[in-house]
């Protein structure tokens, strides 16, 4: 998303550092050409424990890591994630005409907000206009993250976004190359991304109510909720993958939720959708080094992903 350093020699290592109101989350990895990622870390450490500036120290502790380059990943209600119609400029241009688009529906003074626009996948035929993501996050939390990271690593290079963290785990997914979507539980919501071949083609939140009696649910973190209305909203944005995108259905759900509650929820999901469901395991995307049990809860996962950041994605 936001990368205002440049490029250097870092041996392949990246780290995903998330900022949470309880926790922050650190994960490390080191990319490898023609292998799986080794994972080196993967923790929320509670704030009660460790202040969020010294859960950097390993990244200077550790020789090989001095260098690693490192993602910091913005809270969710501190940006907004919009697809509008792309202006008619130069590409030096969009950023500022997008801008101007998007101030009447972003929640917060537009003066107060960094800009960012990354493409949409060709759409169907049958849509005339040209959508771009746009991403409009509030400077002073960007900056947070900056004040976190920038003083105490070397390798600082980019603010990133859940939604892009979570879509570059999912293009790790075997099932990618013929299309898959990721669900990510969260404490009361669950992230959805579409991917098909390392391309993001759909990111939602979907807020997860509590059931009423009667209704069929699941447990996530203490949260009941109803799995036909969060199946019936899965099925909706599997349909406008399809019809929007003219691409072929999408057959295979991934549910990470930490535990074994994945199992149970992509079970559920799987009954009323006819999806084929299995619970996110990380030995399929990771070698995982040696005594290392990773954390697999939603800050968690976000981290992972913000260290499988690649520098091809212009994202």
């Amino acid at each position: 998303m936001l990368r205002f350093l440049k490029k250097k020699q870092n041996g392949g290592w990246r780290a995903g550092v998330v900022p949470g109101e309880r926790e922050t989350a650190l994960a490390i990895v080191k990319s490898r050409k023609g292998q799986r990622p080794l994972l080196r870390h993967c923790a929320a450490h509670p704030l009660v424990e460790i202040r969020p500036e010294h859960v950097l120290m390993p990244l200077n502790h550790a020789r090989e890591l001095v260098n690693a380059a490192v993602s910091g990943v913005i809270r969710a209600e501190d940006y907004q994630l919009l697809q509008v119609e792309a202006p008619e400029v130069q590409a030096s241009e969009m950023r500022s005409a997008v801008r101007w688009k998007v101030r009447d529906v972003v929640n917060f003074p537009i003066n107060d907000a960094v800009i960012d626009v990354f493409e949409i996948p060709d759409q169907s035929r049958y849509v005339q206009t040209r959508m771009v993501f746009v991403v409009a996050a509030r400077n002073d939390a960007v900056q947070r993250i900056v004040s976190l990271i920038k003083p105490r690593v070397r390798g600082f290079d980019v603010v990133d976004i859940p939604e892009l963290c979570l879509r570059n785990l999912s293009a790790q997914l075997p099932q990618d190359e013929r299309g898959v979507a990721l669900l990510a539980m969260g404490e009361n919501f669950a992230h959805l991304v579409l991917t098909r071949q390392g391309v993001l083609y759909l990111a939602r939140r979907i807020d997860l109510g509590r059931r009423h009696d009667g209704d069929h649910g699941a447990t996530t973190a203490g949260i009941t909720f109803d799995t036909q209305a969060l199946a019936l909203e899965l099925q909706r944005s599997l349909d406008y993958y399809e019809s929007h995108y003219d691409q072929p259905p999408i057959g295979d759900l991934v549910v990470a939720a930490g535990d074994n509650r994945a199992d149970e929820i992509a079970v559920a999901l799987s009954k009323v959708t006819g999806l084929t469901a299995a619970a996110f395991d990380v030995q399929e995307i990771f070698e995982v080094v040696d005594g290392i049990e990773p954390d697999l809860h939603w800050l968690s996962l976000v981290a992972m992903g913000a260290a499988l950041r690649a520098d091809r994605a212009a994202q």
